[in-house]
């Protein structure tokens, strides 16, 4: 057997409101998982809502260790960067800038815990089921060169091994 997942998402006081079997992360202009983006748009020289996304374990497996997030690009257009880092505890989303770094494409750790979205130190390994990984945050932070529109597709991709 193996390991099964699905994406949950932080939102409210402290980002501590779970959405669970998330699909998409859409960065926009309000504290939410539900709405459209194009209803809340994100204009130049300004930050989205900080998103806290973790992804969550069942199914059958003995051990789980070696996770990391990794963004597919953290520059998605000229005047755009996806701000993003492993975090063990939640803030209330806001648009104020995370003073998070560039996200990591090459895959930033993260750890293993049993609490809600992953707000814990955890452990690099874990056999517990279920089982959150900490909570990646991001930001889509710009510029005033920003360009109005959609941007190119990010993808956040968890990686992990399991036994």
């Amino acid at each position: 057997m193996a390991s099964t997942q699905t994406w949950s998402e932080g939102n409210s006081t402290n980002a501590a409101t779970e959405t669970t079997s998330r699909a998409e992360c859409n960065w926009k202009n309000i504290d939410d998982s539900t709405s459209a983006y194009s209803s809340y748009p994100i204009t130049a020289g300004n930050n989205s809502y900080s998103k806290y996304q973790a992804i969550k374990f069942g199914g059958t497996y003995n051990m789980l260790s070696s996770l990391t997030y990794k963004v597919s690009t953290n520059t998605p257009g000229t005047g755009l960067t996806v701000a993003g880092a492993v975090v063990t505890s939640g803030t209330t989303p806001s648009t104020t800038a995370t003073g998070d770094g560039a996200a990591s494409t090459t895959g930033a750790a993260a750890n293993f815990t049993t609490t809600t979205l992953g707000y814990a130190a955890g452990s690099s390994t874990s056999a517990s089921n279920p089982v959150y990984g900490n909570c990646f945050r991001t930001q889509l932070q710009t510029t005033g060169s920003a360009s109005a529109g959609d941007i190119t597709s990010v993808t956040i991709t968890a990686t992990w091994t399991e036994s």
